[in-house]
């Protein structure tokens, strides 16, 4: 299995591997270092070409970064080389039966509740909340501790940062960004920044 990524968030990552015993045969891609293993154990990839060599072999790819347009650009370009995506989930998640995010990311001691529905790509980030009925997009990137409450949205490719707060019912649209700690209590329209409490538009 190859992990798209060999920052920080694919040392997360890997810890998540080793608890679930995913660790055979398991390398990163990078072609941004010169480093040929990341922690001084496992392989690291670094052009296409060898993308393509280790599918051949074992076609699973995880996605090892955090930013929703650079997990759509490894995803795309994964799947182009012949791989095949595989969602990861961490230790102490509480999941609801009736959650539907089988292609999402969901990493460790989260609370996923009743009918939430996550997309493809989207990372759930450690001990995030997303409660009942909370719909959340493709690729998105809900951070460390956020907190989604009942019937929220949030659309593609946006970003909840840490401890940040959306409030029951309200609509974040694609691309947004909500800044760290922010609280949001109002609709957000695609391609804004929110910051502040109660959050703001700057951008």
């Amino acid at each position: 299995m190859i992990v798209a990524g060999a920052g920080g968030h694919a040392l997360e990552l890997l810890d998540i591997l080793i608890a679930n015993g995913m660790t055979d045969n398991l390398v990163f891609f990078d072609e941004f270092t010169e480093a040929k293993f990341f922690q001084d154990k496992y392989p690291i990839l670094s052009i296409d070409a060898e993308v393509a060599a280790y599918f051949k072999s074992d076609s699973q790819f995880i996605l090892g970064t955090g930013n929703p347009m650079v997990r759509f650009s490894f995803y795309q370009r994964f799947l182009a080389l012949g791989g095949k995506h595989r969602a990861i989930k961490g230790v102490g998640v509480v999941n609801s039966p009736s959650a539907k995010n089988i292609d999402s990311d969901i990493f460790n001691l989260c609370f996923i509740a009743a009918n939430t529905q996550i997309g493809r790509g989207t990372l759930i980030n450690t001990g995030a909340q997303i409660h009942h009925d909370v719909i959340i997009g493709e690729f998105a990137e809900i951070t460390p501790r956020a907190v989604l409450l009942g019937a929220s949205q949030v659309g593609d490719f946006s970003s909840i940062g840490a401890n940040a707060t959306i409030l029951p019912e309200v609509k974040i649209g694609k691309r947004a960004i909500v800044g760290a700690g922010s609280v949001v209590t109002q609709d957000v329209p695609d391609g804004v920044t929110v910051v502040e409490v109660p959050g703001r538009i700057i951008i």
